[in-house]
């Protein structure tokens, strides 16, 4: 993205509207998406509760007020009128850059009032009713969630109705939840300071391997120097610079998993890091390893890694 489309997407502050596509004769949507990381949908909210299980493609993921990295084979629960969206790193998608997903999304009262209807799901539909913030689906739940989506595809639309209902018991019966951020309401104030957050990611995302400059990425949400640095430290408790090196990090991580032939120094010189006396000091710091043993360590644990 530029640096005149990224402005362009700050200066328009609302967070967008989606409009939920339902077919005549399905009471919630169901897709199966594989499109271009490009054509993601910005900073947005919907009346209706969202599972989603992200099949291709890693990045930033924003939610309410919070952002953090979101990977592969992760299942999220997103609660209604919460604002949110994917940042994905181009690539991380495939040699296409397509991201690849599968969602649900289906109206509060279709649990409130569906399942309420039955004594013995009564407990399940006043435990979903308590979701109030983003929840990301952890442990054993993580692997029936995904098959459950994945069963939905193709199915007519009694069978996937039962299925919904299977995935929804499968994640208000799980003892594996993790919130993401903090339940509440988002004023105006917090509506603007996500939006500059949703660049300031895209930003970092698109643009970690190359030397990020404070002063054009301050520009982008119209702050100066000072202003920017201040305000990122206040909505991230961190200090711009180090967010950068933490992602730079991950991303280091991500590709000693999946490159065979590279070194890492050659890995951590196209990850941003010009560096490598430096880059081998703050891998050791964070990991408390160096890099060459945690790639070690790293596939002795995953003996059926396609890299070894």
């Amino acid at each position: 993205m530029t640096l005149k489309e990224d402005q362009t997407l700050f200066m328009a502050k609302e967070v967008k509207y989606e409009q939920v596509q339902k077919t005549r004769d399905a009471s919630f949507h169901y897709e199966w998406s594989k499109e271009s990381y490009q054509d993601e949908i910005a900073l947005h909210f919907h009346p209706e509760a969202e599972v989603i299980c992200i099949l291709k493609g890693s990045g930033y993921r924003m939610m309410g007020d919070f952002s953090e990295p979101f990977t592969e084979g992760e299942v999220i629960f997103v609660p209604p009128n919460l604002p949110h969206c994917w940042i994905y790193t181009p690539e991380s998608c495939d040699p296409y850059g397509n991201r690849e997903c599968i969602f649900v999304q289906f109206a509060p009262s279709f649990v409130e009032e569906g399942m309420s209807f039955f004594d013995e799901w009564k407990y399940a539909a006043h435990k979903f009713g308590s979701f109030i913030q983003g929840i990301k689906i952890a442990g054993p739940t993580t692997a029936t969630a995904i098959r459950i989506l994945k069963q939905m595809q193709g199915c007519p639309g009694s069978e996937k109705l039962q299925l919904l209902f299977s995935l929804i018991l499968s994640i208000v019966n799980s003892a594996s939840l993790q919130p993401i951020g903090i339940p509440g309401n988002l004023s105006g104030d917090i509506s603007k300071s996500m939006h500059r957050l949703q660049v300031i990611l895209r930003y970092v995302v698109e643009n970690y391997r190359k030397k990020i400059s404070l002063t054009e990425i301050a520009s982008l949400v119209h702050l100066s120097e000072a202003s920017f640095s201040a305000f990122f430290k206040k909505e991230t408790g961190r200090r711009f610079l180090s967010f950068v090196n933490e992602y730079r990090l991950e991303a280091v991580c991500s590709a000693l998993k999946n490159d065979r032939e590279k070194s890492i120094s050659e890995i951590a010189w196209e990850c941003g890091f010009t560096d490598i006396p430096y880059f081998n000091r703050y891998f050791k710091e964070v990991k408390q390893m160096s890099p060459g043993k945690w790639k070690k360590e790293y596939f002795s644990q995953h003996p059926g890694s396609s890299v070894g």
